[in-house]
């Protein structure tokens, strides 16, 4: 049974076609219907000037009484098929034209004005026309009583005016396919709509591992589903980072926190001196430093996964950075009698957090220092190419086997070489972390003896 939604949206989307194609047609026809308007009024002006201005100039040119040179004129100018004319004596006889009689609607108009009458084919020459017609015709009385008539076989604007009406005719029946065709397309981006709609009513459901299907026209509705999907795959991180973190939380720090709790009960069971007091207390400050340590971590990890910082993101100078960072980490280094060295390269400019990149940074610069011994090298490179800026940290400690380069970057891990050291095994997490949210490549190469851990930013112009 189809979802109520889905019914809806078909609906409303058919409707919508409907109506689009309606509003077009009445438009068209609007269109339409004002040239057919215009077109007629023109010609319907047009005739009756030219046969208003023809009366006149056959008044001036051969007085007011019918004389042989009208006569003459008529007989020459209703060569001419559309031109109709009939003169008449003042005792109803023919003298001229090219009609058999008086057409019983026409009035003499004194004013010399057109009108539009109905001429019964009768009086209508096979070869003019074969039926009644109507005509623009300006009649009027000469002073010898003699009357004279002409008009127009409008034949010819009839046809175009029949033109038009068969444009609107045929506008009316190109309506009914537009309105079948709206329809079917309609029913067409529907069908897509109804698949995306059912897709994101399962995954409201619950079942976040559905994606909208995409098919191979690679149209509008693919690129919607490309672009859902991919939210949804981010989504989909962003929960399983919650859910990798709550799990986390609750396996590591339930430990710790036990400890500490047995701990403080253990010294409570019986008196103890201030010395022991303050011991324990001191022991538990301690442990509660690498808590919140853990935590802090943590949330950084998971605030960095979820791109929480991309509202404080500017542009930041990776070589000033650079030297800030040396000024930090050098003292701890040559506490150690190691060498640390920065070699760094023009100024290196990069969209970004400041305070993850020093984060991330720094944690790379206490491994180094925490695990290269005595007289051992540490180096902070920066180098610019055309495309990326990469920043590189190396030192001459045991490094990481290769086997195990993509196992430490998970959280909590930590090789079994450097379990005696201080540490929750989320450094490298965090710097995994910050550097995709960068969309900076991570690399961990191997120096023998030492480890190179490389990140390529893309490059800002």
């Amino acid at each position: 049974m189809k979802r109520p939604e889905l019914r809806l949206i078909r609906t409303t989307a058919v409707r919508l076609a409907i109506k689009l194609v309606l509003l077009y047609g009445l438009l068209v026809s609007l269109v339409l219907g004002a040239l057919y308007w215009i077109s007629s009024s023109h010609i319907d002006e047009q005739i009756s000037h030219e046969l208003e201005s023809e009366l006149l100039v056959l008044q001036q040119m051969y007085g007011a009484s019918a004389s042989q040179q009208m006569i003459d004129h008529i007989n020459q100018a209703q060569l001419l098929p559309e031109h109709i004319y009939l003169l008449l004596s003042a005792d109803g006889k023919k003298l001229a034209g090219n009609l058999y009689d008086w057409p019983e609607d026409v009035e003499i108009a004194f004013d010399s004005k057109t009108q539009g009458v109905w001429v019964n084919d009768e009086v209508i020459p096979r070869e003019i026309h074969n039926d009644d017609a109507y005509w623009p015709v300006v009649a009027i009385k000469l002073h010898d009583g003699s009357r004279l008539l002409l008009a127009r076989n409008v034949e010819q604007a009839e046809s175009l005016l029949e033109l038009s009406e068969f444009l609107i005719e045929a506008m009316g029946i190109a309506m009914m396919f537009a309105v079948l065709i709206a329809v079917l397309v309609g029913r067409e981006i529907v069908k897509r709509m109804d698949i995306i709609s059912a897709t994101a009513s399962d995954i409201m459901a619950g079942d976040l591992s559905l994606r909208v299907p995409v098919s191979n026209k690679q149209d509008e509705f693919d690129t919607l589903a490309n672009r859902l999907n991919a939210m949804l795959d981010r989504i989909q991180q962003l929960i399983r980072g919650i859910r990798e973190v709550t799990d986390n939380v609750a396996h590591d720090l339930r430990s710790p926190l036990t400890r500490l709790r047995n701990q403080m009960e253990v010294t409570l069971l019986e008196p103890r001196s201030e010395d022991e007091y303050r011991q324990v207390l001191q022991q538990s400050v301690d442990d509660i430093e690498v808590l919140i340590k853990t935590f802090n971590a943590l949330l950084g990890i998971a605030q960095a996964e979820a791109g929480n910082h991309r509202s404080l993101w500017g542009r930041v100078d990776l070589h000033q950075l650079a030297l800030d960072l040396m000024d930090l980490y050098k003292p701890l280094a040559e506490d150690k009698q190691q060498v640390f060295e920065v070699h760094n390269g023009d100024a290196a400019m990069i969209d970004g957090s400041r305070d993850l990149l020093a984060q991330s940074f720094g944690n790379l610069l206490e491994n180094a220092i925490k695990y290269t011994p005595e007289g051992g090298t540490i180096l902070l490179e920066i180098q610019t190419t055309a495309n990326y800026v990469e920043v590189s940290v190396s030192d001459t400690g045991p490094g990481i086997p290769d086997a195990e380069k993509n196992h430490v970057l998970e959280k909590f891990v930590r090789l079994e070489s450097s379990r005696h050291a201080p540490g929750n095994g989320l450094g490298l997490s965090l710097v995994q972390a910050v550097a995709s949210l960068h969309k900076a490549k991570l690399e961990l190469i191997s120096t023998y003896p030492g480890l190179k851990i490389s990140q390529k930013f893309p490059r800002q112009q």
